[in-house]
């Protein structure tokens, strides 16, 4: 009987902390660093867990119903959540890649791909500074706990089992997707344009002097001036990254509208 009471009583505390667990577990799923395969996955359930235990206290949860379905479906609707929260920062980093992408290729690192251990995927060697200098400025500036907050905060937007799929979802993830490529362009537009008036200059200097090998002299050239652009703008490049961090809560906040409407 003792038994019987106590399953009952702690029955709906471990609901809700499955609940709570598994809106953190989706917004770690979707975060570009931890959702690598250098994380082990033992180490990611321990994060979940540690995380779960450290917000129980702070997040009002409501009564879980105790319908397997229901909850099942419940617990598919938090993870959804948690990787709309991820996906904001994914996409932020996703320009950044795009950014290297695209000033790897003109400046003839088109075939230097670096193994990046955090996807097991081949990617610019650019793209790997960008985000090594994104993944920096947003610990410095306390992104992982703006993380964290959010979580908290997101209970206050859309309770348990309150997300939905609305067409405002779409459309936010259509916005968030302009604003990855915008944000990749002005990454990359600084340096592409040197490199297109490196290569209009190649050119009419191969035409007046035709004895030198401008394929060959093109190599060195624009790799040197695109290492010297990115110097020159890399305090740029940073303001611009610290600015775009510091509107990640704006971001969240747009898909968790989109989430909370129907």
């Amino acid at each position: 009987m003792a038994l019987t009471q106590t399953i009952q009583i702690l029955l709906p505390e471990f609901q809700g902390f499955l609940v709570l667990i598994s809106r953190i577990g989706g917004l770690l799923a979707a975060l570009p660093v931890l959702s690598g395969r250098t994380v082990p996955a033992k180490v990611k359930l321990a994060l979940v867990l540690a995380l779960g235990v450290l917000l129980a206290p702070l997040v009002r949860l409501p009564a879980v119903p105790y319908d397997p379905v229901v909850l099942a479906a419940g617990l598919v609707s938090e993870m959804v959540i948690g990787l709309a929260i991820g996906l904001a920062v994914r996409l932020f980093f996703g320009a950044l890649e795009l950014a290297g992408e695209l000033i790897g290729v003109q400046m003839g690192f088109g075939v230097v791909q670096l193994f990046d251990p955090t996807t097991a995927e081949q990617t610019p060697i650019i793209g790997q500074y960008f985000t090594l200098l994104a993944t920096l400025l947003f610990l410095s500036l306390n992104g992982h706990l703006l993380l964290v907050a959010t979580i908290i905060s997101s209970y206050e937007s859309i309770p348990a089992f309150g997300a939905s799929v609305p067409g405002e979802m779409g459309e936010a993830i259509l916005r968030l997707s302009q604003n990855m490529f915008i944000l990749g362009l002005k990454l990359a537009v600084p340096v592409l344009v040197i490199i297109l008036l490196i290569n209009i200059l190649l050119a009419l200097l191969g035409r007046a002097v035709s004895q030198i090998n401008v394929f060959v002299l093109s190599f060195p050239v624009t790799i040197a001036g695109g290492l010297a652009v990115m110097s020159l703008s890399a305090p740029f490049v940073t303001e611009l990254l610290v600015r775009e961090i510091e509107r990640l809560q704006f971001t969240i906040d747009e898909l968790l509208r989109a989430l909370g409407h129907g």
